[in-house]
C-alpha cells in the first residue's frame, strides 16, 4: 500500500511539473516520495545442493532426478521427471555446471544449456525454493531434506545453503 502512495505521489508531481508554468504552485505541501524498507519482507530463496568434483562422472549416458520434502513449504514431496544428459570429450568449463529442474545449466536460473559434458567438469546438483518470506526461508533451511537420486546409486543428500534474496 505504502508503495502505491509513494508512486501515486510521485506520478502527480511529476504531471505537475510537465504541465505547470514558469510559476511556483502555491498551496500544495506534498510529502517527499519515499522508498518502503523491503529489508524485511519480500522474496527470499534457498538452494540445496550436491557438489560432484571433476571426473566424477564417466563417459556414456547419465540420468538423474531431484526430490525434496518440505512440509513447511510444500503440501507434499517433489520429485522431479528423469533428466538425461551424455558425458563425452568436450569442452571443460571454468564456471560450475548446474544439474537443475530444468536440465544441465551454466547459471541457477534460466533454461537448460547444455545435453552433455566432458567427463572432467565440475557439476552442482542444485534445486532452488524462491519467492518465500524470510522466516520460511529460514525454517526451510533448517528443516527440509533433498536428495539426488542418479544412475543406480544411492541417493545424495542436497545440502541447504543460506537463504538469500535473489
Amino acid at each position: 500500500m505504502f508503495r502505491r502512495i509513494s508512486f501515486l505521489i510521485a506520478v502527480i508531481a511529476l504531471g505537475m511539473t510537465a504541465c505547470s508554468s514558469e510559476e511556483p504552485l502555491e498551496g500544495i505541501d506534498l510529502p517527499p516520495a519515499a522508498v518502503p524498507d523491503n529489508s524485511a519482507s519480500g522474496a527470499w530463496a534457498v538452494l540445496f545442493t550436491h557438489d560432484f568434483p571433476s571426473g566424477a562422472w564417466d563417459q556414456g549416458a547419465h540420468a538423474y532426478e531431484l526430490a525434496l520434502a518440505c512440509d513447511p513449504i510444500l503440501d507434499e514431496p517433489l520429485r522431479t521427471g528423469t533428466i538425461a544428459f551424455i558425458v563425452s570429450p568436450s569442452e571443460v568449463f571454468d564456471q560450475q555446471i548446474y544439474l537443475r529442474v530444468v536440465g544441465l545449466s551454466h547459471d541457477l536460473t534460466g533454461p537448460q544449456t547444455l545435453t552433455s559434458i566432458d567427463p572432467g567438469q565440475s557439476t552442482t546438483a542444485a534445486l532452488t525454493i524462491i519467492g518465500v518470506s524470510e522466516d520460511a526461508a529460514g525454517e526451510a533451511a533448517q528443516s527440509c531434506a533433498g536428495a539426488i537420486y542418479f544412475d543406480d546409486e544411492e541417493p545424495l543428500p542436497l545440502l541447504p545453503q543460506q537463504p538469500f534474496r535473489p
